[in-house]
């Protein structure tokens, strides 16, 4: 009985949901909006790992799916900033879109952070720079370029149009351990960077796509090591780093630069986040490498420091 039950609470949703399209009449149909994030890796920072921290702003970029030889009937801004609360939830921040009461879709695209974006067209590049030092949440966060493109073109609809957003650049996090001779208090105040990273990319707005790392070389901070908090992460352009390319200043003045084993440099792909495990020894470092995809993909290696 439980199950019939339940079966038939289905179907009653089902057809509840095929209504809400159904019956659409000629007049205003708002457009309504739901977020997600691809599934990421859960590492040392898990800011918006699963989904947007309430309050976000999001650019959203509405335009009227007009047939060829048609003249749009409705001029959405551009763009329209969205306010992310829970369960998925995007709010407008000025006045409601609409669906075109002309009964065209709408194609819909999405930027995080804002700012990043300010018109959607087919040959529109903007250029993005991630921020030097990833130390503080608001940095970090202001680095993290992600995409959404709805399943265009949107037909009219009283369901929220779902948008999942896509991380574009690289995650790095990198965990300092305490090795031989050295406890973790040893460890409170140490500086990490990643070295000669080139911080900037120029991407097409309409497509998400963007292009190899540009920009003068920088460094870029990850964390600086507290009591508790001995590990963080940063955002940076996917690139081939130089192979020496992390860098640990301890709180007594002692730095220590790493290199992978054999030299190698390491090669960072859009969407994938690669975690450096850095036990600190008394006569150099040892690191260990795990590389996963912001999906559930992985892969592991092995690297030394050398001072």
């Amino acid at each position: 009985m439980k199950h019939s039950l339940l079966l038939f609470a289905a179907a009653a949703l089902t057809l509840a949901a095929c209504g809400n399209d159904e019956n659409l009449n000629d007049g205003p149909v708002p457009i309504r909006l739901s977020s997600s994030l691809e599934v990421q890796t859960r590492a040392a920072t898990d800011i918006q790992g699963n989904a947007f921290d309430a309050n976000e702003k999001v650019d959203v970029f509405i335009m009227e799916d007009v047939p060829t030889g048609q003249t749009a009937t409705t001029v959405y801004d551009q763009p329209l900033v969205y306010t992310t609360g829970g369960n998925g939830a995007m709010n407008p921040t000025g006045g409601q879109p609409y669906f075109p009461t002309s009964g065209n879709g709408v194609n819909i695209y999405a930027y995080y952070p804002v700012d990043v974006a300010y018109y959607i067209e087919d040959t529109e590049t903007i250029e993005f720079t991630v921020k030097p030092d990833q130390s503080t949440e608001a940095n970090y966060k202001a680095s993290d370029l992600m995409f959404a493109k709805a399943a265009n073109p949107v037909s009219r609809t009283a369901n929220a149009v779902p948008l999942t957003f896509t991380h574009l650049l690289s995650k790095v996090t990198i965990i300092l351990e305490a090795g031989a001779g050295l406890e973790e208090a040893d460890l409170i105040d140490a500086k990490v960077e990643l070295l000669d990273v080139k911080p900037k990319i120029t991407l097409t707005t309409i497509s998400g796509s963007i292009s190899a790392a540009e920009g003068e070389p920088t460094n870029i901070t990850v964390f600086t090591a507290a009591e508790g908090a001995l590990s963080g992460s940063a955002i940076i352009v996917p690139q081939e780093l130089p192979a020496r390319f992390v860098r640990v200043t301890l709180d007594d003045g002692g730095v220590l630069v790493g290199t992978l084993s054999g030299n190698s440099r390491p090669d960072l792909k859009s969407g994938n986040a690669y975690i450096y495990t850095i036990t600190v020894n008394l006569t150099g470092l040892n690191i260990t490498v795990s590389i996963k995809q912001w999906t559930d993909n992985e892969g592991s290696g092995s690297a030394v420091m050398e001072q």
